[in-house]
């Protein structure tokens, strides 16, 4: 099965090029086609260049990071101080008191109570992980308030919290928010939040990863589902399989069609590096042409010369075997 992991993957280094400098994890699971294309979808959408996938299964299969925060079900789960009276103490620290005298202390007596017993529970369970979906209420009333009180308190006990991941709302102008209401009160207390990550989702496309980059941001990853797993871009890829040579003798196969005729005779791929040792393009070219292009650097300028009308003493081939 080659087609659809060649397209998952192709798509996959599309994000990734569209994406600039952030990161991308794959979040597709729930819209993929089934179990068995949600798996191929993290593994191969890793190899196309994201960090990781939120799919448990996956990544406990295919070796891939699992990436992720909370859903909104579980936040949205908590409503009084008893749904976490279980899990509020960390290093004989009680969270939510600690995070209640921050709350007050700088007047975000206002944010939701059921989400910070939330995260408190969430941040209990995972302090060398913690963080926090933030738009379940409201990302800048509620959830990046919440967010930072108990990361302060984390880090009052020598923990360093993950970051946030925004799911809604216009992603630039909120990741930016967010990042200056986290530096404004990592600086009053003399702690470095500057590496807290903010993560966006939302059904991105490649064309919001172009609106994002036009109007600037402040996310350092980016939970790519739908568009990803279910390429929507282009939903299948014509492939065929077709015999070229067999017992070393080539084969064509003729057509009415023009693009349907195929060239005979086993072929080979070589990758063409610059003098940084960084990958430029690949040459597709009959096996028995392999050795006359890898032989010497004479035999490379000629080769790219007779085929592509180039030219270029700093490039160097390599077979991909």
């Amino acid at each position: 099965m080659t087609n659809f992991p060649t397209l998952l993957s192709t798509n996959a280094t599309r994000f990734v090029l569209w994406s600039g400098a952030s990161k991308c994890v794959e979040f597709g699971l729930r819209r993929a086609q089934g179990p068995n294309g949600a798996i191929v979808a993290s593994k191969y959408s890793y190899m196309g260049g994201f960090i990781g996938t939120s799919n448990v299964y996956a990544s406990f299969l295919t070796g891939c990071p699992c990436l992720g925060t909370v859903a909104h079900s579980f936040i949205m789960s908590y409503e009084k101080e008893d749904d976490c009276k279980d899990s509020r103490m960390l290093d004989g620290k009680d969270l939510l008191l600690e995070a209640m005298r921050y709350r007050t202390e700088l007047g975000w007596t206002s944010t939701n109570m059921g989400e910070l017993y939330a995260y408190v529970s969430f941040a209990t369970s995972y302090p060398k992980a913690f963080s926090a979906l933030v738009d379940s209420y409201s990302t800048m009333n509620s959830g990046i308030k919440n967010y930072i009180l108990v990361a302060l308190v984390l880090k009052d006990l020598g923990y360093d919290s993950t970051g946030i991941r925004l799911d809604s709302g216009d992603l630039s102008q909120l990741s930016k928010d967010c990042r200056k209401i986290m530096t404004e009160t990592s600086n009053k207390y003399g702690y470095d939040f500057s590496k807290h990550m903010i993560v966006a989702s939302n059904d991105i496309n490649e064309t919001s990863l172009k609106a994002l980059k036009d109007n600037g941001h402040e996310i350092d990853v980016f939970g790519i589902g739908t568009n990803l797993v279910t390429c929507q871009a282009q939903p299948a890829l014509g492939m065929v399989y077709k015999v070229v040579e067999f017992q070393g003798t080539p084969r064509m196969k003729f057509s009415e069609e023009v693009e349907k005729i195929t060239i005979p005779g086993s072929k080979s791929v070589v990758r063409i590096y610059d003098e940084a040792d960084k990958p430029q393009f690949d040459l597709l070219c009959l096996q028995s042409e392999v050795e006359q292009i890898l032989k010497n650097e004479n035999e490379l300028k000629y080769f790219l010369k007779k085929r592509l009308d180039s030219e270029s003493s700093t490039l160097k081939p390599h077979a991909i075997k």
